[in-house]
């Protein structure tokens, strides 16, 4: 039975595999969180530039607007 518990050459083995595998899911919890902030600031600027869009076209309706009713007062329009 002592001989059976002293054979430790299979102790390295597993150490290193367990150390591998502890890395693997670290390497992989790393890369999940860097794809999902990437895909976050993609989201943001892909609707900041719709929003930005869509603003300009509005602040141009509005500018439109009162310039075709300074018109309708001078007697232009």
């Amino acid at each position: 039975m002592k001989k059976l518990l002293k054979n430790r050459k299979a102790s390295p083995l597993l150490e290193e595999g367990l150390l591998l595998g502890i890395a693997a899911v670290a390497f992989s919890v790393v890369l999940s969180i860097v794809a999902g902030v990437l895909l976050g600031i993609k989201g943001y600027y892909s609707s900041f530039g719709s929003n930005m869009g869509n603003s300009l076209n509005d602040i141009l309706k509005q500018i439109g607007d009162i310039l075709y009713q300074i018109g309708k007062w001078l007697g232009i329009g």
